[in-house]
């Protein structure tokens, strides 16, 4: 194995593998553990996987508790013949849920296989979709017009290599696509393999761009050997791409033009494009893009995608911007050539292998800052998006605040004076001690101001106007970034930390804010820790840990490309607060807990196209994941909650729900949102998932319940139900 490949992947599994997280037992994901060996990640070959997001649903219904179940065996046939038993079984049971198991090869010829509504098919060990000699179908399997339809095989996407004979779909190049999908949604493909189509190996076309409740999952799955692309996602809202594999592809091995897709743990490889994303509010997060002649293509259609902690190596082009803010963060990249600038309003963050001084053409800043994870000397840090940009200088600053403490006044004066000598460098400022705040001013930050904490922060001043006082300043323009150290404030803050009213390129990295107080009047009472509220550039929260906020942890507040990335949030009101008119922003890899009065994480008040994924929401009092509209008019919509662990606990759950869901009235509703393989353990309040009143038109799929006291509880009606009236459930049955 090459050896640069090792020092890369060791560099980004360093980056990317949670820290800190207690494990409580064996069940919990493997994308949970600390510190997983980077000799078992690498293991295998070079385009191995990382530890798998998706886990198998375990659900009491495939649709609702009373469906009728009615199993179909296909052996060794042609797909006309088995097309004849799936007509007639439909035919004798139009409103039952067909559970299709296939032990034999299915011979295509002149038209695919199609699969009707409810069906849950099962591709055993011997199972294969084969194309004749003269085959002239279009697909070997078709889902036309259809829902709650899922395909389920026995390949492992892990293992290294395997013959033609054991792909589970084989098109033998000569028909177009492997699996065709069109105007269908609800619909889950796990656990397949595809190879040798003259087209797309799988082609998706859902029902349209605003529907999010129809949405299509791919997992754990294998596509290779295509003529055309792989995997190619059209029209299909929150579809979700997770711990799969697609090589050896002409075209792109993997094309999502579907606002709001996920792609996570999946490697693009060899291929002529990697990842090519055409559309609005995608997040690719550790993936593995390998050996393509373009890496990540961001295409002119796409907008606040957001791309964070991937592998992007050995392609000739590393990442292509033609799109629209997007946020390329921490990810590690060693290409030919490494970036084609273009778009506009794009921001390259702390990512290895590309420097402000490799930045080419307009449409991209790139902001490199050094953090206490990265303390380097590099003398460019900042390129902003103009063709052209002249470099900043680096200026670094020590202030010491010697064996006593120093007055934060004292730093501000500091800093202005530098600011007004060196106007146009990049302050590189190191703090070292302890300093104290006692005045209404607080913390300043300076234009292109970047801050080490090495030491401590404390406020001393009682404020005569709590309700605004906000102790750190991160507003200045063009960059802003605070790394290190520790925020204490035993007197109420509205906010520790705010970039509210900015529109600079924010990064907030490793810092311990610890505000002392619980919700109910105890401590500082502070309202919160972390404010981006009317924040229009990108702003990150990285790997912070934020305590005892009073209210909220992280407040995403009218403003748009908010990201809370891999923080560990505890003791506050609730952690994560999606509020009013905060679109377009996402939270990853969080862990939220011991809440007080609310939820892990809020989406509230007509918020949307925003998404939380892989957050471990545990022991909170209330709701471990809730969305709910409550005091504005409108729909909170088109959100994505997928794969978060939410665990309760011996004090959890007294009163409400581990996933929550609903709306005040009719005009204030949650409505049209996707709920993907969220996993429900040890919740004993109300029920592990609660439909409230004016929830209705959501997704809710692929969940895994364990030890609930109430799986389900829905309030839509009267009386209640264990079932998801007036929303839309759809399980893969756990039949192995």
């Amino acid at each position: 194995m090459n050896c640069k490949f090792l020092a890369v992947i060791a560099l980004l599994v360093e980056a990317v593998v949670c820290q800190g997280w207690v494990v409580a037992d064996d069940s919990c994901p493997s994308w949970l553990l600390p510190r997983v060996g980077l000799e078992n990640l690498l293991r295998k070959s070079p385009t191995g996987l990382f530890p798998d997001f998706y886990a198998a649903p375990v659900f009491p219904f495939v649709i609702e508790p009373a469906e009728q179940t009615v199993r179909v065996e296909l052996k060794e046939m042609t797909a006309s013949e088995a097309q004849l038993i799936l007509d007639n079984a439909f035919e004798e049971s139009p409103s039952a849920v067909f559970l299709v198991h296939v032990t034999g090869a299915i011979s295509v010829s002149s038209v695919p296989l199609s699969v009707h509504d409810r069906t849950c098919m099962f591709l055993e060990n011997d199972a294969q979709f084969v194309a004749t000699a003269g085959c002239t179908a279009d697909s070997l399997l078709s889902v036309l017009d259809g829902e709650y339809v899922s395909i389920t095989g026995s390949y492992d996407p892990r293992e290294r290599d395997f013959s033609e004979q054991e792909y589970m779909f084989c098109g033998n190049g000569v028909v177009r696509s492997g699996i065709r999908i069109e105007k269908s949604g609800r619909v889950h493909l796990d656990r397949i393999s595809v190879t040798r189509c003259k087209d797309a190996g799988i082609s998706i076309t859902g029902r349209g761009p605003e529907q999010y409740d129809h949405a299509v999952s791919l997992t754990r799955s294998v596509v290779s050997n295509c003529q055309g692309d792989g995997v190619c996602v059209r029209q299909s809202p929150a579809c979700i791409v997770l711990d799969s594999r697609i090589t050896l592809i002409a075209s792109a091995a993997l094309i999502i033009d579907s606002p709001s897709a996920v792609v996570a743990n999946t490697v693009c490889g060899d291929s002529g494009a990697g990842i090519v994303m055409c559309s609005s509010d995608g997040i690719l997060t550790r993936n593995q893009v390998l050996r393509n002649g373009t890496g990540i293509y961001l295409k002119d259609r796409s907008e606040y995608s957001l791309v964070y902690e991937n592998a992007v190596w050995g392609n000739k082009t590393g990442i292509i911007f033609d799109g629209k803010q997007a946020t390329v963060g921490w990810n590690a990249f060693e290409n030919k050539e490494e970036v084609i600038a273009g778009g506009s309003r794009n921001v390259l963050y702390s990512n290895r292998g590309i420097a402000p001084d490799s930045i080419r053409g307009a449409g991209v800043t790139c902001f490199n800052p050094p953090t206490t994870s990265d303390l380097h000397r590099k003398g460019f840090i900042w390129k902003n998006d103009s063709a052209k940009a002249t470099l900043r200088v680096r200026r670094d600053i020590v202030i010491d605040s010697g064996s006593r403490s120093l007055d934060i006044q004292e730093v501000n004066k500091r800093l202005s004076k530098e600011r007004l000598i060196h106007p146009d460098a990049i302050l590189v400022v190191e703090m070292r001690g302890m300093f104290r705040n006692q005045s209404e001013d607080g913390l300043v930050l300076p234009d292109h101001t970047c801050i080490i904490l090495d030491g401590k922060i404390v406020n001393d001043h009682v404020s005569d106007n709590p309700n605004s006082f906000e102790l750190i300043h991160m507003k200045g323009k063009g960059c802003n970034s605070f790394s290190g150290g520790q925020i204490i404030s035993e007197n109420k803050v509205f906010s520790a930390v705010s970039g509210a009213g900015a529109s600079n390129v924010f990064l907030l990295d490793g810092v311990d804010v610890d505000l002392h107080s619980e919700h109910g009047g105890l401590g500082s009472n502070s309202v919160n820790a972390v404010s981006s509220k009317e924040h229009f550039g990108p702003f990150v929260v990285r790997e912070c840990d934020i305590r005892d906020p009073g209210h909220r942890g992280i407040w995403m507040h009218v403003s748009k490309r908010v990201y809370a990335l891999g923080n560990r949030c505890s003791a506050g009101g609730f952690s994560i607060d999606f509020d009013a008119y905060c679109f377009h922003s996402a939270a990853i890899f969080n862990t939220v807990t011991r809440n007080s009065y609310h939820s892990g994480i809020f989406f509230e008040e007509c918020v949307k196209s925003n998404t939380a994924f892989a957050n471990l929401c545990e022991k909170n009092s209330a709701n471990g994941i809730c969305m709910w509209t409550e005091n504005v008019q409108g729909k909170t919509e088109k959100n994505v909650v997928a794969c978060n662990v939410i665990r309760g606990g011996v004090q959890m759950e007294v009163n409400r729900s581990g996933l929550s869901l609903g709306g005040r009235a009719a005009d204030r509703t949650t409505e049209n949102n996707c709920f993907f393989n969220n996993r429900l353990e040890n919740l004993n309040g109300r029920s592990a998932i609660l439909i409230k009143k004016y929830a209705r038109d959501n997704y809710i799929s692929q969940s895994i319940l364990d030890r609930n006291d109430v799986n389900i509880r829905n309030w839509t009606i009267k009386p209640e139900t264990n079932g998801f009236h007036d929303n839309s459930g759809f399980q893969t049955p756990n039949v192995r």
